[in-house]
């Protein structure tokens, strides 16, 4: 921890204050009226948005030249498990008590639900493996294996989108969370095509190339003072 930088620490801050917030809400008994669902939910949306800012952190990166914030994609990921994690007990062990006949049985009409196991499934395997041990020994497998939270995204946003109540056709109900979901994951997604990735990137770099180009010097024989010309000096631009 005391190798920490500020703004890894305000993650961490900012990643457990949810469940603090879930838990005071819970035991001073202001969790809605149906408590069980409202900590479902919110577990579930916690995990997403989660996600989807461990997956910002390399775009982030790539259009604003900020290497700091690829330290933070692991522990934002793992945040996302976690809460992931919590969203599946809450549902499996609060609401339906482990009792998986009535778990299997509610699959009939809540078809999501196997999505959203799907998505966890996948997310599991990129948890355990985020230590950078498990990357020098799986090495190039370790990337490919980790591409996999693109699809653990999308699949997440499916289980969010169907979950709701709402008509995406009309736009009607409970549908601007999956929305929103839908138009940041589409976002993401669009500044890692590779030539789009490889533009933004050496905008950057050609930046980072340009150097401060002094004028011409004039000297002022009366005086002893020298000036450079303001017209042709070149400054290096800031991003």
């Amino acid at each position: 921890m005391k190798n920490w930088s500020r703004l890894q620490l305000l993650t961490h801050i900012l990643c457990w204050l949810p469940l603090f917030v879930l838990a005071a809400a819970y035991f001073t008994n202001n969790l809605t009226i149906n408590p069980i669902q409202a900590a479902t939910q919110r577990s579930g949306d916690i995990a997403i948005i989660i996600l989807l800012a461990s997956l910002a952190m390399t775009p982030l990166h790539i259009l604003f030249n900020l290497p700091q914030l690829l330290k933070l994609r692991r522990p934002l990921g793992l945040y996302a498990f976690f809460y992931a994690a919590l969203h599946m007990l809450t549902y499996t062990g609060w609401d339906y008590q482990f009792d998986f006949n009535l778990i299997f049985a509610s699959i009939a009409d809540k078809p999501y639900i196997l999505i959203g196991l799907a998505a966890l499934c996948l997310l599991t395997p990129l948890a355990l493996t985020s230590h950078r041990w498990w990357q020098k020994r799986l090495g190039k497998l370790w990337k490919r294996l980790h591409q996999l939270v693109y699809l653990t995204a999308v699949l997440a946003v499916i289980h969010l989108a169907m979950a709701v109540k709402g008509d995406f056709l009309r736009l009607q109900g409970d549908i601007w969370k999956p929305l929103a979901a839908t138009l940041v994951l589409s976002l993401l997604l669009v500044v890692r095509i590779p030539p789009l990735r490889r533009a933004l990137s050496a905008r950057h770099r050609k930046g980072r190339a340009v150097k401060i180009t002094p004028g011409p010097v004039n000297r002022r024989s009366d005086s002893g003072l020298s000036a450079v010309t303001p017209e042709k000096q070149t400054e290096t631009p800031n991003h």
